[in-house]
């Protein structure tokens, strides 16, 4: 059994086990004057509802107060001779069955109730182990004795004490059996919560099955759910330190090319070799690493700078773009749109062109023909978007690293346009800030780049 287990099975144990000691004691010295308490209200109540009775009543129908107050009552004439008395009471208690070997009104009783007072007595009957407590009250000339017959109760609570001392044992076993069961089945859950959060702080993340209907179970649930989420972070962690490596080895591939030449064509003008073209080439070169570095610092506040976002007629801003290429491209566009210029979607602007800026720029450069198709279409209640050209690319597993900065798997074909490797990754970094969906297919030699817009009215 845990540690809490045997933690909650001792202390619930001894909370009952207390209760049992509690109630044997309350049992032993407050019982009996309870007992008494009570038995004393019911004579007193009764002899009290005999003051507001008639002599007649009493006489007649003292029965119904008997029955109402389970007491026993009986009356006689009052008479100056007490010893008279007291045999005329004694014979009316026996033929209600009431025998008593010690009762016994006394002058000085007497007295007190021809004064108006009403007197409660109690009678020890000595080996009958009984007691029995009156209340006597005069009533036009007649003596009224109310009483109930009380057991010795020291005996009787002698009797219960033991049975529950017996019942205390008996319910300490079970009470422990019972709470050691019951705690097995809370902290069996908490062991397995407690075995996943180990795996999960040594980065292994497993889940947990609790299905106990409570708050162990939306514990369990919200576990899992954490564990998940880490574990998707886990690794979405590990991919990108995996592409930060790639990132900076393809950056140093990068800058290293073109400052070798700067670095070559410099010492060729410090050795007198130049031919008029060094100078050309070494400022060409320049200008291609300050064009690497504002991309990468563009890039780089990609995700950090927050988005102005407008309603844009995005067909109509695409057209606008797409404009400024055709006379240099010389190639041959082919639109295929079922959409007109008016549907809307929320963007930012600047952000949106440079989507389809590298879009265009990426398929003109590797275009193994000078045919390029754009659709414009609807399609899920979603505005979509693709860009296709041909290509040399055969290998589906290539596009899964597509998107990655400065990944280069074909040669660009087109001169005109020269670019960081950096395109692809900001059309990604764009995409899923805005939270549209993208993605890149190849089917029969075509590749095609797609984007899917949400509209707005």
């Amino acid at each position: 059994m845990s540690k809490l287990g045997r933690k909650l099975t001792w202390r619930i144990s001894a909370v009952v086990i207390g209760v049992f000691a509690l109630s044997i004691l309350v049992n032993q010295f407050f019982l009996p004057k309870y007992y008494h308490y009570e038995m004393n209200q019911k004579v007193t109540q009764a002899m009290k509802e005999v003051e507001s009775w008639s002599k007649r009543q009493i006489e007649n129908d003292i029965w119904k107060l008997e029955a109402k107050y389970d007491v026993t009552i009986v009356s006689e004439q009052m008479t100056n001779n007490v010893d008279d008395l007291n045999e005329m009471l004694s014979l009316d208690l026996a033929k209600k069955q009431i025998a008593l070997n010690r009762f016994w009104v006394t002058g000085d009783t007497l007295d007190e109730l021809k004064n108006g007072a009403i007197v409660n007595k109690l009678y020890d009957q000595g080996k009958q182990k009984s007691s029995f407590l009156v209340s006597l009250n005069e009533k036009d000339g007649l003596l009224v004795v109310a009483g109930v017959s009380i057991a010795n109760y020291s005996e009787t609570a002698k009797i219960i004490n033991e049975f529950n001392l017996m019942l205390m044992l008996f319910g300490s076993i079970l009470v422990v059996a019972l709470t050691g069961f019951l705690s097995r089945k809370i902290t069996k859950p908490l062991e397995e919560l407690k075995t996943v959060a180990d795996q999960i702080s040594k980065l292994e993340f497993g889940t947990v099955t609790v299905e106990t209907r409570d708050e162990l179970e939306d514990l369990a649930t919200s576990i899992n759910v954490m564990s998940d989420d880490l574990k998707t972070a886990h690794y979405t962690l590990l991919r990108r330190n995996k592409d930060l490596k790639y990132f900076m080895a393809d950056l140093t591939h990068e800058l290293k090319t073109p400052l070798a030449l700067i670095k070559a064509y410099s010492m060729g003008i410090q050795d007198g070799l130049d031919d008029g073209t060094y100078m050309e080439t070494i400022v060409k070169q320049t200008d291609h690493i300050s064009a690497i570095i504002e991309e990468l610092l563009r890039f780089s506040k990609m995700e950090a700078d927050p988005l102005q976002l407008e309603k844009i007629q995005v067909r109509t801003l695409f057209d606008g773009l797409l404009a400024n290429y055709q006379e240099m491209m010389g190639m041959d566009i082919r639109i295929k749109s079922a959409i007109g210029p008016e549907i809307v979607i929320l963007a930012d602007r600047a952000k949106l062109e440079m989507v389809f800026n590298n879009l265009i720029t990426n398929a003109v450069k590797y275009a193994t023909t000078d045919r390029i198709e754009i659709e414009w279409s609807e399609r899920n209640d979603k505005l979509y978007f693709g860009i296709k050209n041909e290509t040399t690319i055969r290998d589906p597993q290539i596009l899964e690293h597509i998107w990655k900065p400065f990944y280069v798997r074909e040669a660009s074909r087109n001169k005109n346009f020269s670019g960081t490797g950096l395109g692809l990754a900001i059309v990604q970094t764009v995409m899923e800030q805005h939270d549209f969906d993208y993605g890149v297919d190849l089917r029969e030699g075509w590749i095609t780049f797609y984007l899917m817009f949400q509209k707005v009215e």
